[in-house]
């Protein structure tokens, strides 16, 4: 299977705050992407690894452009930008990662949105159509996704959607400078 074909599939999900579209992020999202991650530096800060001094440079944005495409072409992952409302702004991102082919058929799922977008259904629709792609485009078997236990809203949006809670993985992610337990919580295409 030639999954690298997969990198210019645009995702469509509706949301409560209307329809979203998941796309591979491309050079021309730059300006936005680094105003939306330097506008919500502090609120995403409890839920992800410390940033580097270079995390919004254009260089660290084109180094991460070339690994999307790079994962995108091998197949072993497909990260998007998640677009939304009338003018379709960029909100967050969704990212499928750790792709794994026969026998395994499976893949972890993260995403993110910024603060004035949350909980108005972005990060749902968004790991709907993620989901959707994994199930039925990919053929995968099982998609997991790993939160920390104090991230209720995540929690809460993984379990409205059918992730079931398999257990704790110990130190999974270094944030904050301190390594965190994270809840690990799957979905399988038969549930």
């Amino acid at each position: 299977m030639v999954l690298g074909r997969y990198k210019s599939k645009v995702l469509t999900e509706q949301a409560g705050g209307g329809r979203i579209e998941l796309r591979h992020p491309r050079w021309a999202d730059f300006e936005d992407w680094a105003a939306l991650r330097r506008a919500n530096e502090q609120y995403l800060k409890p839920w992800e690894p410390d940033w580097s001094e270079t995390h919004l440079s254009r260089t660290s944005y084109k180094s991460r452009i070339s690994a999307y495409n790079r994962m995108a072409e091998l197949g072993t992952g497909f990260p998007y930008h998640i677009f939304a409302g009338a003018n379709l702004n960029l909100v967050g991102a969704c990212n499928i990662s750790r792709l794994q082919k026969a026998p395994a058929q499976s893949a972890s799922l993260g995403y993110w949105i910024g603060e004035e977008y949350a909980r108005q259904g972005f990060a749902r629709a968004a790991v709907r159509a993620a989901l959707r792609f994994c199930f039925e485009d990919l053929g995968l078997h099982r998609v997991e996704a790993a939160v920390q236990a104090s991230n209720e809203p995540s929690i809460k949006l993984l379990e409205v959607l059918g992730f079931e809670h398999e257990g704790t993985a110990r130190d999974y992610l270094k944030i904050n400078g301190r390594w965190q337990d994270h809840d690990v919580y799957s979905r399988l295409s038969n549930d």
